[in-house]
């Protein structure tokens, strides 16, 4: 059992059926590779749940809760580990411990000392990516070394992937993890027990206080702040920040050091925000914010009425762009890969505009970035085109970030006379019982599987939306967007209403209508 395995058997039980030829497009393997691998997977496998050719096509009954247990049974001595994956596992080890011993440490993963010894290459790309060394303890091991931050924010985003939000805040495994992902939830959840309970009580008490964060945010804050404790406890600390005063902050001082509490403030700042105030002025930022959107405005096909949110917005987008990048806090998302082509000419303009911004700060707008910077823009540049029948209450289910989700709201919006009363993350779906709604909707074949585990009513639609989407999306009772305002009631209920009076009744009862 090896990785590509893993990758095979979760395609196919999102897409099943799925086309043979599909399947080897996809993963670059031949047909006679894809049943070595199948024969593989079916041992491990309820015989209702095999995975079975049926002419051209590839088919299986697992489902997402066969899915889990599948991975929950796999042994480590029947995984074929890759070097990177041997690397991340070691990196959590290196960070979480003083010293690590290599040789004794790859015991695990039943491999013999010359696959230590040519790890070595995919260890030392992995130092040079994050600026990181390892120094040879004699008699004792190896100890990870480098700039502390840096240090952390790498071990960080190793294991975030590994994790999930369980109650009260707790850090727990991620239900899904595969072997080696596993490993790694397992160690920092059990070397760092103490330092979880205390992010969580320090999240719970102090920082919601203020702020919401979005669900990947408010994980990301928690594996972090424990990483940075268990640190700190082990005498590893943020030892100056005379390279952090490049850009203002907000001051949530949750540690006592003065440059922990710096850079924490930076990252925070950062972060997505389920809503948040215009509270952080660094006036430098603003003047070039300001610049960059008179260039941007002329390249939408609507005129920006509501020119505050769409400031704050692309204001606060580019503030959390410079400082992530600053820190190589790097987040990929496949729904953006395909914005460069579908909005070319857009994309292009943005690139552009922002170079001034990224020559300043002396950094650079990914394909990531600039893609989602686009996003937004078309987000509003569908607000801004220019009624009493019940809206139809509906709810988005994603994982994906906020900026992404504000522009698939705004697409369903632009289509449907519809109130989108919230969206959550799949590992928030007990919240629905809570939210009165009439309809989910989810644009992943991941958090359909995930919807049918949990047995709820969803609909599910592609990102960018096609006819089919719209027509299956009217079936189940949404109706259309573009609807009028009888005029004698309209004119009847703003009768006598003065200048102030007025303006309150569109925007409180009309606010598609009115910006």
């Amino acid at each position: 059992m090896n990785s590509f395995d893993l990758s095979l058997l979760k395609y196919i039980q999102e897409h099943s059926p799925v086309l043979i030829e599909d399947v080897t497009s996809r993963f670059g393997k031949t047909t006679s590779t894809l049943k070595r691998s199948m024969k593989e997977i079916n041992e491990f496998l309820e015989p209702d749940c095999h995975l079975h050719i049926d002419g051209l096509w590839i088919v299986t009954a697992i489902g997402y809760r066969e899915y889990i247990a599948f991975l929950e049974q796999i042994p480590f001595n029947r995984y074929i580990t890759t070097a990177d994956e041997r690397i991340k596992d070691l990196s959590v080890a290196l960070c979480l411990q003083d010293v690590v011993n290599k040789s004794e440490y790859y015991r695990k993963f039943n491999v013999s000392p010359t696959t230590l010894k040519n790890d070595n290459q995919a260890l030392s790309a992995f130092l040079q990516a994050n600026h990181l060394t390892v120094t040879a303890i004699p008699k004792q091991g190896s100890r990870l070394d480098g700039d502390e931050i840096l240090l952390r924010i790498a071990i960080c985003l190793t294991i975030l992937k590994t994790i999930e939000i369980g109650e009260d805040h707790l850090l727990v495994p991620h239900k899904a993890n595969e072997p080696i992902n596993r490993s790694i939830a397992t160690q920092f959840l059990k070397v760092c027990q103490q330092e979880i309970s205390a992010a969580a009580e320090l999240y719970q008490q102090r920082l919601s206080q203020r702020i919401t964060l979005g669900y990947n945010s408010k994980k990301y804050f928690l594996v972090y702040m424990s990483i940075a404790l268990h640190r700190m406890r082990r005498g590893h600390f943020i030892t100056h920040s005379d390279n952090l005063s490049f850009i203002q902050s907000s001051d949530f001082g949750l540690l006592d050091g003065e440059h922990e509490n710096r850079f924490l403030d930076l990252l925070i700042s950062s972060l997505t925000y389920t809503w948040r105030p215009f509270d952080i002025y660094d006036p430098t930022l603003i003047t070039l914010v300001g610049r960059l959107c008179e260039t941007l405005t002329p390249l939408l096909r609507a005129e920006i009425h509501n020119r505050s949110p769409f400031f704050a917005e692309i204001y606060q987008f580019v503030y959390s762009t410079i400082v992530q990048n600053k820190f190589n806090l790097y987040f990929d998302d496949k729904k953006l890969h395909q914005v460069q082509t579908r909005h070319a000419l857009l994309y292009q303009g943005v690139t552009q505009a922002t170079a001034p911004i990224a020559q300043h700060y002396q950094t650079t707008f990914s394909p990531v970035h600039l893609s989602t910077l686009v996003l937004i823009l078309k987000k509003y540049e569908l607000q801004n085109r220019v009624h009493s029948e019940e809206k139809k209450r509906v709810i988005i289910v994603t994982n994906s970030s906020e900026s992404k989700v504000g522009y698939f709201k705004e697409v369903l919006k632009s289509h449907f006379h519809i109130e989108i009363v919230g969206y959550v993350n799949i590992n928030e779906i007990h919240t629905l019982k809570q939210i009165p709604f009439d309809l989910l909707i989810t644009f992943t074949n991941k958090i359909s599987s995930y919807l049918k585990y949990y047995q709820w009513d969803y609909i599910n639609v592609n990102f960018y939306l096609s006819r089919d989407d719209i027509s299956l999306l009217s079936q189940h009772g949404l109706s259309r967007a573009k609807k009028k305002i009888p005029a004698e009631g309209f004119i009847q209920e703003i009768e006598g209403l003065d200048r102030q009076q007025l303006r309150a009744v569109l925007e409180q009862r009309y606010p598609d209508f009115f910006i």
